[in-house]
Order: C-alpha cells, then structure tokens, then sequence
C-alpha cells in the first residue's frame, strides 16, 4: 500500500500522548476540510486547539447527561418499543443507530434525521480518505457524493436555524462555537464552517461508542453473575431515585464497561504524526512521519491486569483501583482523546442499562463467542441477541 508508519508502543509512548508537545493528529485534515466545506476541522489542531477543545469539554460532561437524561430515556424507549420476546435484534446496528440519534438530541437539539446506511457511507468514507490513505477516487462515488450533498445541505440549514435562535444556541454545541472566536483567518463565523460541528459527533461516536456498547452487551449476557450484579445494583438504586437512575450511580455496570473495552477497546491505536524531529527509545522520529501509538499496550498484560482474558469487573471496583482505571484508554490519551470521552461512556452505560434492566435478552446461537473485526474501530462480527420477554417490576424501564 506504500505506507510507511513507526509504532510507538509501551507506557513511554502513552507518556509522549499525553504531552503532545510534538505530536498532532494528521497530515490529511485537508481533505476533512474540502469535504465538508469548513476551515474548523484543520484548525482544530492549530493555534486555537485548546480553545476550541476547552468549548467541547465544558459543553459534553455529565452535567449535560444528568440535565437530558429524560431525553436520553425518551429516545431509547423510542427505539426498542418494537421488540418483541422471539425477535433477533442485530446488536451493533442498535447500537449505531441509538447511539447517533442520542447525541443529535443531545449536541444538535433534534433527532437524528438520515438512516444508519446513509451515515454510516458518509462517515467512513471520510474516515478512511482522512486518516486510512484511501485513494482520492472513493470520494467520487456518486452514491456517496448524492447522500453527502443531501447530509451536508441539512447540517447548513440546521446550523442556520441554530443561529437564529437564541433558545437552541444555549442548547447545542454549534451556539457554544457562537460565543468562539471564529477560526484564524475568519472576520466571523461562517455557517459552511460550523457545519463541521454537528459532523464531528457522528464521526467520532457512530463505531466508538456503538461497539462499546456491543461488546459490553456481550460480555454481560454470557456472564451471568455479573449481569446479576448489575441489575441488582439497578434496582437498589431505583427504589432511591425519584426519576430515571444516572449511570454515573450505576458503579458496577461502569467498571463492566471498563472491563469490556479493556478485553475489546474499539481503537487500539491512534495515529498521529511527528511535527519535529525528536528521539524515541533510542530511535530517531523525522518531522512528518506518521506515528502509530498503541494506546492498548497494557490491556492484555499480566503484570497490570492478573488473568487478563477474563471479565472481571471487579477489578476496577477495589478502593486503590484509579491508576488501573487509567491503564484503560478507550478513547485515546492526551490532548488530541477524543473531547467526548465523559459523555460518550456516560451514553454507552445509559444504553446498555436500558437494555438489560429493560428486557431478558440472549446471544444467538447460545454459546457463540464473539468475532471482532477492525473496520477500521473494532467491531463485534455478525453479533445478535434474542429478546425472550420484557422485564416487569420495579426494575423495569420505559
């Protein structure tokens, strides 16, 4: 493929993430910017970087779960009204399409308005021609150029609409970027270049979040004792609640999050590039070449994480278990991790309580294991479950 990469692995090179003083995220944010007619993307790691990221983390954190839960609740009960007990659901298509409708709710202020198909051509065509050396030509796909017009003349209008509405601008991550100084160069904001804004979620949460999601659904169904203790920690914490119960309570199903993405983490590696020379491990990095960084290295170690092919979220619940926590990257490390990490595990959580304190569920056939693909995020292959009954009683959802 003509592709030249060094790989950086080891706690030394998640030590150079996380100062990020010589790295940045690609040298092909060009083409993000031509693709969706904005100057936001390529900026983003520019100057304004740390302004532009203080924006989104002040704007996706737990406040804005716990303010939107019933929101969040709405659409997930929304979405799973149809199933039925005998239905087989496709776990991963759920969870994309579940997970993409909540954070449009939640960053753009209306439910997401394209089928999973449409978004998933779109966003990973833009990932593969950005980050994965794809040839320029799948650009020109007319399948891909037609949805793309369409998804990028409604993000104009959404953006438009968002503007001239003071309510909807205090509520959406677009109105935060009003209150920005517009990009380097800008005299304003324009809308062709906000329009980058509701994109970044999709692209960015559509395979993260959703085959987190999927592998922590998967590892709750076939260990049952750990799913006992999930639901059982649901309906204590229900009995408390006055409303929906927040995730961030749900103490075990979080560290059972941890676990699955510590066994299944939906990157294993990031990829950034050397904008200095500099000295690795005895090696010599040159300006300009591309570094992949594993930022899974200690996942599978056995002097980090004892037993460390099995599920055992009870690892991350023991009292001195925070520098454990931090060996788990699910996604990324330093400045460039994704500004949506609180809020993307906080929905993962959300979903899958949803699912197993709403419904008896089972993965079809029983005792299959589960395949993962990198495609390019790894995803579980060909993962289904069977809705037996929906749960009644007090622990019961929707």
């Amino acid at each position: 493929l003509n592709i030249e990469m060094t790989c950086l692995f080891g706690p030394e090179a998640i030590d150079l993430l996380e100062t990020g003083s010589c790295l940045r995220t690609s040298k092909s944010m060009h083409v993000l910017d031509a693709e969706l007619g904005s100057c936001l993307p390529s900026t983003f790691d520019g100057p304004q970087h740390q302004m532009f990221r203080k924006a989104h983390l002040q704007f996706m954190n737990a406040s804005l779960e716990s303010k939107r839960r019933v929101d969040i609740q709405s659409r997930l009960a929304e979405h799973t009204a149809g199933w039925r007990a005998g239905d087989q659901v496709d776990v991963l298509h759920e969870a994309q399409v579940q997970t993409v409708d909540v954070l449009s709710v939640l960053l753009n202020g209306e439910p997401f308005p394209f089928s999973k198909k449409e978004l998933a051509l779109v966003v990973h065509t833009l990932i593969w021609a950005t980050f994965g050396h794809a040839p320029g030509w799948v650009l020109r796909n007319p399948v891909y150029r037609s949805v793309q017009k369409r998804m990028h003349a409604h993000f104009l209008g959404l953006v438009a609409r968002i503007r001239s509405s003071p309510e909807r601008a205090a509520t959406t991550l677009v109105g935060r970027y009003l209150d920005l100084q517009p990009p380097t160069g800008r005299e304003r904001w324009e809308n062709r270049d906000l329009v980058a804004v509701p994109y970044s979620a999709y692209l960015a949460g559509f395979d993260t979040v959703a085959s987190a999601c999927s592998f922590l659904l998967y590892q709750l169904l076939t260990h049952p004792h750990h799913l006992a203790e999930v639901r059982q920690e649901f309906e204590e914490l229900s009995r408390e609640s006055s409303g929906p119960v927040a995730p961030v309570k749900q103490k075990y199903l979080r560290a059972a999050f941890l676990e699955a993405v510590r066994l299944n983490p939906p990157g294993a590696a990031v990829l950034r590039v050397a904008d200095r020379d500099f000295e690795f491990a005895g090696y010599s990095i040159r300006k300009g070449d591309e570094v992949l960084v594993v930022i899974a290295g200690d996942h599978l170690n056995e002097a980090v994480f004892p037993r460390p092919n099995e599920f055992d979220p009870t690892r991350f619940l023991a009292p001195q278990s925070g520098p454990l926590r931090r060996r788990v990257l699910p996604f990324g490390s330093g400045s460039h991790r994704c500004t949506g990490a609180v809020l993307g595990e906080l929905v993962a959580v959300e979903m899958v309580s949803y699912w197993v304190n709403g419904f008896d569920l089972q993965v079809v056939p029983a005792g299959r294991k589960v395949r993962a693909m990198a495609r390019p995020y790894t995803q579980p292959k060909g993962l289904r479950v069977k809705v037996l009954a929906r749960r009644s009683g007090d622990a019961a959802v929707g």
